[in-house]
Parts: C-alpha cells; structure tokens; sequence
C-alpha cells in the first residue's frame, strides 16, 4: 500500500481534531501549532522581514509532527493510507465549526469598530 504524501496527510491531521479515538495531547499540540500560526505574538516578529517567518517555518511543522507521532499506530497507519477514512458509525455534527466562524466574525466586527462605534475612524 503506497503512503501518502505530507499535503495529502495535512488535511487529515486536521480532521483528527473531531475523531474520538485521537489522544487529547495530539488535539492539544496541534492546535497550539494553529494559534501559534495564526497568532500576531511570535519568538521573533514578523516585522522583521524573513527572519520573523522562520520561527514560524520551524515551529508549526515541529508541533505538527509531534502531534502525528503522539498519534496511536493505528490511527498513524489510517492517516498515511491513500483512501480516505470514513467513520460511518457517528455522522460529523458541523455545529462547532458553524459557531467558530460565528464567534470569528463577532470578534473581527467587535475590533473593526473599535469603543467608539465607528468603522475605520478617520
């Protein structure tokens, strides 16, 4: 059985978040490596120009792998597979998802506005 390649496995390992078999350090570790991407606090700035992005370049990937190989054997064998893993035993709820992208916009709109209730204060 041919492996996947790290693209195809990305995706998968994000899935994992809402499996029930995923120890709860994985969830945890990858998710520190998603704030951690997402987040403006950094080792070094990303103001600084190349330099900024490498503890980024260094950090995600390394918190990623390390959620990978906190995985179970099986649940690592099923990740790597190239067909697909459905679990038809439990349908996925995407209600979380929903209140995310909810609670996402809430917040950007929130800081847009700023006390003063004003969009883009001139």
């Amino acid at each position: 059985m041919a492996k996947a390649s790290v693209w195809a496995i990305i995706p998968r390992l994000l899935s994992s978040l809402f499996r029930s078999d995923v120890p709860l350090r994985s969830k945890a570790l990858l998710l520190l490596g998603l704030v951690y991407l997402i987040s403006p606090i950094d080792l070094v700035p990303d103001v600084i120009v190349g330099i900024g992005w490498i503890d980024d370049l260094i950090i995600v990937p390394l918190l990623g792998w390390l959620s990978f190989r906190s995985l179970p054997e099986a649940t690592q064998d099923n990740m790597v597979r190239d067909e697909p893993v459905i679990d038809a035993a439990k349908p996925v709820s995407r209600k979380w998802l929903y209140l995310v992208i909810v609670i996402a916009v809430i917040v950007a709109i929130v800081m847009l506005t700023g006390p003063d209730g004003r969009m883009f204060r001139n």
